[in-house]
C-alpha cells in the first residue's frame, strides 16, 4: 500500500496509523516534491507530475501494482494515478479529498500563503492552519495541541515558504471533473463528519462520480482523520 501525503505534509503524517496498516500491508511512505526530505530544482509542480513521481517510485521498487491511499492533495495525486496509470492501482482509498479545489479554498490558500510570509511567527501560521484541519474538540485538549505544535516547530524538515506556494499552486490548479468517472479501481472515499476544509458533501460528490465507490464517514473527525481518529481510519481501510 502506497500512502500519499497531502499539502504541507510529508511521510510523517502517517505515524499514528503505521502500526495498524503495516500489520496488514507492506506500507510505502514517501515525501512529495516540495516537502520533507525530497528536494528538487524548485521548478513549478503540478498533480500530474507528482502522480508520475509516485509511479516512478513503484518502478524503482519493482512493484507492478499496489493499493493506493491519498489524503487531501494526496487524494488528487491518487486519483490522477488511477486515471492515467490504471494498471498500477489495485484498490484506491481517497481520504479527505474531492474532485477539485473549491473557489473558497482557492481564496483560503492564497490567504495562507500571505500569512506564511507575514505572520509574526511560524507558530501563528501553524495555529491558523490547524483550525482548518482539526476539530474544536481537539483544540480543547491543551496537551494534544501543545504536543502537536511542539512536534511541528521542532521538525527538522519543515516546508519552506516557496515549497508551500508550489504545492498550493498544484493543489488549487487540479481538477478531475469530467475524468473521474474513468477510474476503474474499486474505491473507498473516507470523509470526516466535521471536515470544514473539504466537506462531507464534496466527498459524497466524489464518491458518486466514481464507477465503483463506497463512502465512509468518520463522524467525530475533521480533515486530518489519521491524526484525530487513527483507529477508525485503520479499521475503515482494512475492512475495505
Amino acid at each position: 500500500m502506497l500512502l500519499i501525503a497531502g499539502l504541507a505534509s510529508d511521510s510523517q503524517t502517517w505515524q499514528l496509523v503505521l502500526n495498524g496498516l503495516r500489520a496488514r500491508f507492506k506500507v510505502i511512505i514517501f515525501d512529495n516534491r516540495g516537502s520533507g526530505r525530497t528536494k528538487d530544482a524548485g521548478a513549478p509542480i503540478d498533480i500530474d507530475l507528482m502522480a508520475k513521481d509516485a509511479v516512478m517510485l513503484l518502478d524503482h521498487l519493482g512493484i507492478e501494482d499496489a493499493d493506493i491511499l491519498g489524503h487531501s492533495m494526496g487524494g488528487y495525486i491518487a486519483q490522477e494515478m488511477a486515471i492515467t496509470y490504471p494498471k498500477r492501482v489495485k484498490k484506491l482509498i481517497l481520504v479527505s479529498t474531492s474532485t477539485h479545489t473549491s473557489e473558497r479554498n482557492k481564496v483560503l490558500f492564497q490567504d495562507l500563503i500571505k500569512m506564511y510570509d507575514n505572520a509574526p511567527s511560524y507558530e501563528d501560521f501553524l495555529k491558523e492552519f490547524m483550525v482548518w484541519i482539526l476539530t474544536p474538540e481537539y483544540f480543547s485538549d491543551k496537551r494534544k495541541t501543545e504536543k502537536f505544535i511542539d512536534y511541528v516547530l521542532n521538525y527538522p524538515y519543515r516546508q519552506s515558504s516557496d515549497d508551500f506556494k508550489r504545492q498550493v499552486n498544484a493543489y488549487t490548479g487540479y481538477s478531475s471533473l469530467g475524468r473521474v468517472n474513468k477510474i476503474l479501481a474499486e474505491t473507498l472515499v473516507v470523509t470526516g463528519g466535521k471536515d470544514i476544509l473539504i466537506t462531507p458533501e464534496e466527498a459524497n460528490l466524489l464518491a458518486s462520480s466514481i464507477q465503483i465507490a463506497t463512502l465512509k464517514k468518520i463522524p467525530n473527525a475533521a480533515h486530518s482523520i489519521q491524526v484525530e481518529a487513527p483507529d477508525e481510519f485503520v479499521d475503515a481501510v482494512c475492512a475495505f
